[in-house]
């Protein structure tokens, strides 16, 4: 073979060495960049995928409802209740509440407990009936129980005039919790003082089947209304309200666990909000005390709105019942007021400062009972008055009850806006 042959045959033997190598890199680089294709699809797939498990998708929903709480209810009354200051007109004011209800024609009328005083027979009968009407009316009567509905620690009555008119889709075997539906909202209705003598806790089996009927919800993707008698975020801060707590331990990891967003209950007589992370509570005021107010709540695909309203005394009372019960307002707050006088009296004050004191007092007590003491706090504590009042009130409990709600008011009570 000639010199020119062999150095055609090297010079081709080399091409193709040079080709494999050339086509191994390529061969290595397309792998490389199918792998690398690969694992990017795979980490945007996991991020599609976190992100969907984060948004919660839920059924349409446009629910709305009036909701009070602590009726207590009798059609005996006594004459003078500072805890329930209308009792004596308890029976005329529920009547101007149910006609307002039926007028406003919610999807539900919501009562989260202490419905009637102390469950005697007579009362709870009496109210079934009144509430019979809202029912014929199409509107849900969607109900808890309170400790006062245990008064007698006889549930017959309960269980003769009150089932009858509640909608419960499931029920607890071993209390009166219940859920109901309504216009795509799950609403959870809990019986927090079945456990005889122990206000404030589910039992163990109730507990059960809470976080079964909370997977329920969540795999149905509903949103879920939680109601109470007792307070689910009220007290969990703050050691002052710690007995108005439901006591469950774990409860509000397994409501939160659940995307429970908004809780409403009752007990305080006060009207209120507050918020923790990301769930609110709306404690519902008394009816048959000053302002008279009821809330209004909506839940639909933009949010949750709620404002309260006062019961119209005027357009569906009886004759008289609005001058008749501010005038027994005014007789009960002089009575309370009263107290306060004797306090200022022990420490020798005049006339002038024992005014300033009990103008005060009064100021905190009306901001409390129209939940704006989130508004008027900063008000009362700069109040020249202010560390007068305290002398008097430090130590008699009432001085640093007032100023630790004042430092640490709840947010204003009568309105509550969230998206979810």
């Amino acid at each position: 073979m000639s010199e020119t042959e062999n150095a055609y045959h090297e010079k081709k033997a080399y091409e193709q060495i040079h080709d494999s190598a050339i086509g191994f890199r390529y061969d290595l680089a397309m792998k490389y960049k199918q792998i690398l294709l690969c694992m990017c699809m795979m980490l945007c797939a996991c991020g599609k995928a976190e992100t969907k498990n984060e948004e919660k998708i839920y059924e349409s929903a446009d629910f709305t409802a009036v909701v009070v709480s602590d009726l207590h209810y009798t059609g005996s009354p006594s004459t003078f209740n500072s805890i329930v200051p209308l009792e004596p007109l308890g029976p005329e004011v529920t009547d101007a509440l149910i006609a307002q209800v039926i007028d406003l024609s919610p999807d539900a009328f919501i009562l989260t407990g202490d419905n009637t005083n102390n469950g005697r027979t007579e009362d709870v009968k009496e109210l079934a009936l009144k509430l019979k009407t809202v029912k014929d009316a199409g509107i849900e009567v969607i109900m808890t129980t309170g400790n006062h509905d245990y008064g007698q620690a006889d549930m017959k009555p309960y269980d003769q005039y009150f089932l009858s008119l509640l909608n419960m889709k499931e029920k607890d075997p071993s209390s009166y919790s219940y859920v109901s539906e309504n216009q795509g909202i799950r609403i959870f209705a809990m019986d927090d003082s079945h456990a005889w003598g122990s206000d404030g806790v589910f039992g163990e089996d109730t507990m059960k089947w809470l976080e079964n009927q909370l997977d329920q919800a969540n795999q149905d993707h509903r949103r879920i209304l939680f109601l109470s008698h007792h307070n689910i975020l009220c007290g969990r801060t703050e050691q002052m309200y710690s007995s108005y707590l439901v006591q469950n331990e774990g409860l509000y990891e397994m409501l939160k666990q659940a995307d429970v967003r908004l809780c409403m209950s009752g007990h305080q007589h006060n009207q209120a909000v507050y918020a923790y992370e990301d769930m609110y509570e709306i404690l519902n005021g008394m009816p048959y005390s000053a302002p008279h107010t009821f809330g209004l709540l909506n839940i639909d695909d933009e949010g949750v709105n709620y404002e309260t309203k006062e019961i119209d005394f005027a357009k569906y009372g009886s004759a008289g019942l609005q001058s008749r019960s501010e005038e027994f307002i005014s007789r009960q707050s002089e009575s309370f007021m009263s107290t306060f006088v004797t306090l200022c009296e022990e420490k020798n004050l005049n006339e002038e400062e024992t005014e300033k004191v009990i103008t005060l007092v009064s100021a905190f007590f009306d901001a409390q009972d129209r939940g704006i003491l989130a508004d008027e706090a900063e008000n009362i504590l700069n109040d020249p008055s202010y560390g007068l009042m305290q002398k008097v009130l430090w130590d008699k409990n009432y001085g640093p009850w007032i100023e630790e709600i004042l430092k640490n008011p709840p947010a204003d009570g009568s309105s509550l806006s969230f998206k979810w």
